[in-house]
């Protein structure tokens, strides 16, 4: 990892490179406390170390082993000794010459981190070196990108117990249950199923909330005649799954019926329709515009108001995007969503998603609940 990492434009002249994102961290050494920051030297010869207090030393022995990278403890109980340790190592880096360069985080490095850094390298330094730094975020975002086949496993996991957690409550879905009464027997189902807990809180929209794509369960009763719409995903070992159905509670026996099942029918074929162009070296707004186009086919190219897709990972949102401007081409072990949606205030939206990953033959699409518009609402 230290190889690809300071191969990179970037990072190529730094000395070292501070991880200070939890994510970040976790990617790169397996550990998930709450504080703590890892030092990555240049110098194959140097270790990498991970610096935190002594409420995580043992936590983080336990944990390194499952990191993507060899790392070493040490214990400091500010950060103010964290940040000592840091500009000690790197004035021993050989790289150290006339300035010394360190990668940063720059989106989560605070104003007051950096003085310090400066502060404590003007003091070390008898040479009075130069300090600068390079902000080096977007390679991780990067190198995060290409799943390994451990990652992979959890994330198909994920998607696995949220597939039989939908199914296994289906059957609640009837008329005058609540929002967040089935959104509280999902979480639960994925919990008791091996979930360590919900991707993200999950979306339950009945009724004209379903208009609303990022809406919060409420107390509102479904009623017939309605669409209900869920988007929710199960977490496991820090990975996350994202996928969402929508229901109708009509077959189409009245007109408005017959609206929201042509609406449904629509928004199911972009999704099938973008999921099979997903495959290495496609570019990411293609998908989005594919999706688009069939929209547009049904007369609803103006009611999708977000980007179709998105990267999953230890992020639920991460590279690559799939939107109009993106600029991402797909890779081989890249983890993506496509989830064209159709939104009408007053009358209410449908969404379908499906999780991918980008595979030497094209897709793997772990999503496997049926796309059916009718679920126990109509037996």
């Amino acid at each position: 990892m230290r190889d690809l990492l300071f191969q990179t434009d970037t990072a190529s002249n730094c000395a070292a490179v501070l991880v200070t994102s939890a994510v970040n961290i976790r990617w790169l050494t397996g550990f998930t406390g709450s504080a703590g920051m890892v030092l990555v030297s240049a110098d194959p010869k140097s270790p990498s170390y991970l610096i935190t207090d002594g409420r995580y030393i043992s936590q983080a022995e336990q944990q390194l082993q499952s990191g993507n990278s060899p790392v070493e403890v040490v214990e400091k109980r500010s950060v103010k000794e964290q940040l000592q340790f840091v500009v000690g190592k790197l004035l021993e880096s050989p790289k150290s010459v006339g300035e010394v360069c360190l990668g940063i985080e720059s989106h989560v490095v605070s104003v007051e981190m950096l003085q310090q850094l400066e502060d404590e390298m003007a003091s070390r330094s008898a040479m009075h070196k130069k300090f600068v730094w390079n902000a080096i975020q977007e390679v991780f975002i990067d190198l995060r990108r290409k799943k390994s086949t451990a990652e992979l496993e959890r994330i198909t996991l994920a998607a696995s117990i949220a597939d039989e957690a939908l199914r296994s409550v289906l059957h609640l879905l009837l008329p005058g249950i609540s929002e967040e009464q089935f959104c509280l027997h999902l979480d639960y189902a994925m919990r008791e199923l091996g979930a360590q807990d919900v991707s993200f809180p999950s979306i339950v929209a009945f009724g004209e909330n379903s208009a609303l794509p990022h809406h919060r369960p409420s107390r509102k009763v479904l009623n017939e005649d309605e669409v209900v719409v869920i988007d929710f995903g199960a977490l496991v070992d820090g990975y996350h799954s994202d996928m969402t159905r929508s229901f109708i509670s009509t077959k189409g026996s009245t007109s408005r019926g017959k609206e929201l099942l042509a609406r449904f029918d629509a928004v199911k074929l972009a999704c099938e329709e973008g999921g099979k162009l997903v495959a290495p070296g496609v570019s990411a707004a293609s998908i989005d515009t594919r999706c688009r186009a069939v929209l547009a086919q049904a007369g609803l190219e103006n009611e999708l108001n977000h980007g179709v897709g998105h990267g999953v990972g230890l992020l639920i949102h991460e590279a690559p995007w799939i939107n109009p401007r993106s600029l991402d081409v797909l890779c081989e072990n890249d983890v993506v969503t496509v989830e064209p949606g159709a939104y009408r205030m007053g009358l209410g939206g449908v969404r379908v998603e499906d999780l991918f990953i980008v595979s030497s033959a094209g897709h793997i699409n772990i999503s496997r609940s049926p796309k059916t518009p009718y679920s126990t609402l109509n037996v």
